[in-house]
C-alpha cells in the first residue's frame, strides 16, 4: 500500500502539420507583406553619392575593400566577373559589384524637386535626373525681357495666356512683311498663313514666331526669333530673315530658326541682329522686315 501510484502518461498534443501548399502560401504572404511595407526615414544625401564624381550612384554600384563605393560611370573599362579597379585608391585595389547597395538604393523613392510648383510623383531615385528633364511642372524660363517665368505648359501657351499685350502679325510664307515696331515693344508675334488668312493648312500653316527684343550691353537691342513649337503638329525648319531700315541704311540677318516647346534655361539667342539704340529708340517706330519660310 505504501508503494508509488506510477505516473499517468498524458499524450502531448501537436500543432497540425501545415502542408508544402499551405507553407508557401504563407511564405508568399509575407513575402508580400514585407514588400508593402513602407517606412520614411531622412537620409544624408551624400551618403547616396559617388566617391569619385560626387553624382547620383546608379547601378551597377561597386565597392572596394576600404569602402569605397562609386557608380557605373567611374569604372574603369576591364570588367571582369564583377571587378573593376577602384579609382579612389592610390595602389591597384579590386573593386567589386556591390548588390546590396544596389537593393538599396532602387527602393528608394524621392518626392519629385518641383513639388512645389503641383508634382505629386514619388520617384525612383535612379530615375531623379531623367524625371526632371521631362516633368510637366518642371520651372520654364521665358524670352520676354521680365518674366518670371511659368510650370506647365507650352511655352506657345504660356505666350498666349500670360501674354496677352503682345501684338500679333500675320504673314505669308516666302514674302518680306513690313512690321511697324514701337521702341517699347520686348517681343511681337507672328502667325505664318497659308495665303488665305485661315492659318491652318499644312506646310508650315499655322506655325507661330516669337520676335524677341532683347537689351544688349546697354549700347542697343538684339532681335532673334523662336518658333513657338505645337507639340500637336509635325515638326518643320524653319529659315528667317529680319531687316531693320533706317535712315542710316538697312542691317539685316538670316539664319536658322530656334525650335521651342519650352525652355529649361534662361533664354540667350544664339544667332541675333544688333540695332543701336539710335535706331530703335526713333519715336516714329521701327521699321522691321520679317520673312519666314
Amino acid at each position: 500500500m505504501g508503494g508509488k501510484r506510477p505516473r499517468q502518461q498524458v499524450p502531448l498534443s501537436r500543432a497540425p502539420t501545415k502542408g508544402p501548399r499551405l507553407q508557401d502560401e504563407t511564405l508568399a504572404e509575407m513575402s508580400q507583406h514585407q514588400a508593402e511595407e513602407k517606412i520614411t526615414v531622412t537620409i544624408n544625401a551624400n551618403l547616396l553619392k559617388c566617391c569619385v564624381c560626387f553624382g547620383p550612384l546608379t547601378s551597377p554600384i561597386f565597392q572596394c575593400t576600404k569602402g569605397h563605393v562609386s557608380c557605373s560611370g567611374c569604372c574603369t573599362e576591364r570588367y571582369e566577373d564583377d571587378e573593376v579597379e577602384c579609382l579612389m585608391c592610390r595602389e591597384p585595389e579590386t573593386a567589386t559589384r556591390c548588390l546590396a547597395m544596389e537593393h538599396f538604393l532602387g527602393g528608394i523613392h524621392v518626392p519629385c524637386p518641383f513639388q512645389q510648383h503641383g508634382c505629386t510623383e514619388m520617384i525612383p531615385y535612379a530615375s531623379e535626373q531623367a524625371h526632371k528633364a521631362s516633368c510637366a511642372h518642371a520651372p520654364r524660363h521665358c524670352p520676354i525681357s521680365g518674366c518670371a517665368g511659368y510650370a506647365g505648359k507650352p511655352l506657345r501657351e504660356h505666350i498666349r495666356q500670360d501674354h496677352p499685350g503682345v501684338v500679333r502679325t500675320v504673314v505669308s510664307p516666302c514674302c518680306l512683311r513690313p512690321l511697324r515696331m514701337r521702341a517699347h515693344e520686348q517681343a511681337r508675334v507672328v502667325r505664318l498663313c497659308n495665303g488665305t488668312g485661315n492659318g491652318d493648312d499644312g506646310g508650315g500653316g499655322g506655325a507661330e514666331f516669337l520676335v524677341v527684343v532683347g537689351q544688349y550691353k546697354q549700347l542697343g537691342r538684339a532681335l532673334s526669333v523662336v518658333h513657338l513649337v505645337d507639340e500637336s503638329v509635325d515638326e518643320q525648319d524653319f529659315k528667317h530673315r529680319i531687316d531693320v531700315v533706317s535712315k542710316a541704311g538697312v542691317l539685316s540677318l538670316s539664319g536658322e530658326t530656334l525650335d521651342a516647346e519650352h525652355l529649361a534655361e534662361p533664354y540667350e539667342a544664339s544667332l541675333f541682329l544688333f540695332v543701336p539704340n539710335e535706331t530703335w529708340d526713333s519715336p516714329e517706330g521701327i521699321r522691321v522686315f520679317i520673312e519666314l519660310e
